[in-house]
Order: C-alpha cells, then structure tokens, then sequence
C-alpha cells in the first residue's frame, strides 16, 4: 500500500465514526475507493437520484439539503450516502459543499462486498445510518 493510501486510513482512524472498525476493516475501505475534491457548493449526492457511491467526508463540510430546507451540517468523518445504500433506491436528500471538500467515495458495488466481509464496516454503516433516521439501535 503507497504512503497516500497509509497517511489515509491513519486519518480514517481518528474519526469518531470508524472507531468500531480494526486497520484491516479501513484498508480495506481505503483500497476500494478512490479520493475526490469539489469546491464549495457542488452536491455530493442529489435528492431523487439513483445511489452510486458512498463518501467519508476527509476536509471541509457540506451541507444537507431535504426539499431545499437544510437539514444539518457534516463535517470530517461523517458518511454521506449510506441511507440510500443501505436502503436502496433514490437519494432522500442533497448534499452539498460547503467549502472546497476532499472525500473518499467508495462505489456501492464495491462497498456491498466490503460490507459482507466486514462486519465492523457494516455495523458503522446500520450505526450512522440510525441516527441519521432517529432508529434506534435497540
């Protein structure tokens, strides 16, 4: 694994988000996906459009975005479209920039067999998902 890869699950490692995960789960997360820049204001994700890929927010926030109303704000760490993989279907909601941001996006196809080989991964995913819906986890 090359030094940007390494230098990336060290920092996945300090968010709160992946704290039930081992380094293997975030290698593995890591190796999968791919690092992207926007500037502020591009959407992430846009409410009513097929899922495709999920983020993990590594710079800068973003904004989300119900019918035009914000919602709440997501800063380094947090997950973006994990409520569409998880459920399937559209996107609930559109995220957005809101200073220039980097992100690791992992393509669903893949995070799907991530996902079944690590469970910790899966469990982050149900975990931010729930508080994102108001579930419980009970």
């Amino acid at each position: 694994m090359d030094r940007d890869k390494r230098e990336l699950v060290d920092q996945l490692s300090t968010f709160a988000t992946f704290a039930g995960c081992d380094r293997d789960d975030l290698v593995t997360l890591v190796q999968a996906g791919g690092t992207t820049q926007l500037p502020a204001g591009w959407p992430f994700v846009t409410q009513g459009e097929p899922a495709d890929a999920c983020y993990v927010l590594l710079t800068g926030s973003a904004r989300v975005y119900m019918q035009r109303q914000e919602i709440a704000q997501l800063g380094p760490g947090d997950i973006i479209g994990e409520m569409a993989f998880l459920a399937g279907g559209q996107r609930g909601a559109t995220v957005t920039s809101s200073d220039r941001v980097t992100a690791l996006r992992v393509e669903n196809d893949d995070l799907r067999e991530i996902v079944e080989q690590r469970p910790h991964l899966k469990e982050t995913l149900q975990r931010v998902y729930a508080a994102h819906t108001g579930a419980s986890d009970s």
